[in-house]
């Protein structure tokens, strides 16, 4: 009866040990849940961020208005018929 108990324990001991140290522990599962709720943060921006990129593609499809304002903002150009004026600012 001894030797029975003495198993029984030692099994216990051994499930005890993988349940709160060993592989799919409850560590290692609050790990991984850790790890989803970081990457679903990094997908929501993502996410975002091609939404934004997707409204700018569907814009500059679309029509010329968006590709003159890109035109004058990142290139500087000007139509035939515009005079360019430069402002400058006096820095103290």
């Amino acid at each position: 009866m001894k030797l029975l108990w003495s198993v029984m324990l030692l099994l216990t001991i051994c499930l005890q040990f993988r349940l709160w140290v060993g592989e799919g522990s409850f560590a290692e599962a609050r790990m991984l849940e850790n790890n989803i709720h970081k990457q679903r943060v990094v997908n929501l921006s993502l996410a975002e961020r091609n939404a934004r990129l997707d409204a700018e593609v569907m814009d500059l499809k679309s029509g010329f208005e968006a590709v003159e304002e890109r035109a004058r903002l990142e290139l500087g150009m000007i139509k035939p018929d515009e005079t360019f004026f430069l402002v400058v600012s006096s820095s103290p």
